[in-house]
């Protein structure tokens, strides 16, 4: 009776409750990062962005309404060409990475020797730390020893003639964009991916149809590859429009939003405020690129086989 008694009054969990528990405590440290590293500087970046706040004096803060952004998109001389910079890169990166990955992963989709270590040579660059890549580029298009004009010396094309890439403001833009196309084998491998889900029988009939390889790329595998080509192109535009490392490392002379965003608060004056409002039209300005896209997808994206 008595370890009866003491059994009904204690604090006991069936298995229902023991599962729901350890869910949670699982659950517990990515909500605690994402609080801590996510969700609190974000919304403490909004109170910034209307606030003089300063690096190294956040105490002093007074709240200063829409001066930070009237004074980004007035005054401050590196925001327009920053953003036009940035946009450019975006767009070519955006569109030719995805094409070219497109064209590798209907290719390796296709049975013959040597398909998965062309696979895995395409994907290992996207892995590649930027910083590195960077370094690597630098070298290749170094204007007096670099790979590259190497090359186009033995074309007969005169020294004074080659380009300058990374070290010429007028060509580092260019430069950044092929370099960019070095790591589409990220989007490759989701192209894979939406590519083996197409049932062959498609094909199978289209091609007792008379139908050619081209037609068939353009009638059935692009249609129904849509849902891939959405992912990476949403994916594709945010990091396209964030661009830091390689701008940072590689370009001379050519300003990129990001690398504004970083000089504005960890530089100079150190003027956070400032910088959190330059990061928050950017934000707004991605968000409205994506849901656009989101919406443009009803009308060429299709879900069902």
């Amino acid at each position: 009776m008595e370890k009866t008694k003491k059994r009904t009054g204690s604090f006991h969990l069936g298995r229902a409750g023991r599962q729901r528990l350890h869910f949670y405590l699982f659950l517990l440290p990515a909500v605690i990062g994402f609080s801590i590293l996510t969700a609190y500087p974000f919304f403490s970046s909004l109170i910034a962005s209307f606030t003089d706040r300063l690096l190294y004096y956040p105490g002093d803060a007074q709240f200063i309404g829409l001066k930070n952004y009237r004074y980004l998109l007035e005054f401050y001389p590196k925001f327009w060409p920053a953003f036009k910079n940035s946009l450019i890169y975006a767009v070519f990166n955006v569109i030719l990475t995805n094409v070219i990955a497109l064209i590798a992963a209907n290719a390796l989709t296709k049975q013959f020797r040597g398909t998965k270590v062309f696979r895995t040579l395409f994907y290992i660059p996207s892995i590649l730390p930027a910083v590195a890549t960077v370094i690597m580029f630098a070298f290749v298009f170094d204007p007096s020893s670099g790979l590259v004009n190497s090359v186009l010396l033995k074309f007969g094309i005169a020294r004074e003639d080659l380009p300058m890439w990374l070290s010429n403001s007028r060509t580092a833009l260019m430069t950044l964009i092929i370099i960019s196309l070095w790591g589409f084998g990220g989007k490759m491998v989701i192209y894979i991916a939406g590519l083996n889900e197409i049932p062959v029988s498609y094909y199978e009939a289209a091609e007792l149809d008379g139908a050619s390889r081209t037609v068939c790329f353009f009638k059935i595998t692009m249609p129904l590859v849509t849902p891939s080509i959405l992912y990476n192109l949403i994916t594709a535009i945010i990091a396209g429009v964030q661009v830091f490392t390689e701008a940072y490392v590689g370009a001379n002379g050519v300003s990129f939003y990001v690398a504004c965003i970083y000089d504005l608060a960890y530089t100079g004056t150190y003027q956070m405020g400032v910088a959190s409002a330059m990061a928050w039209l950017l934000f707004v300005f991605v968000a409205v690129l994506v849901f656009g896209n989101m919406i443009l997808s009803r009308f060429y994206v299709h879900y069902e086989y």
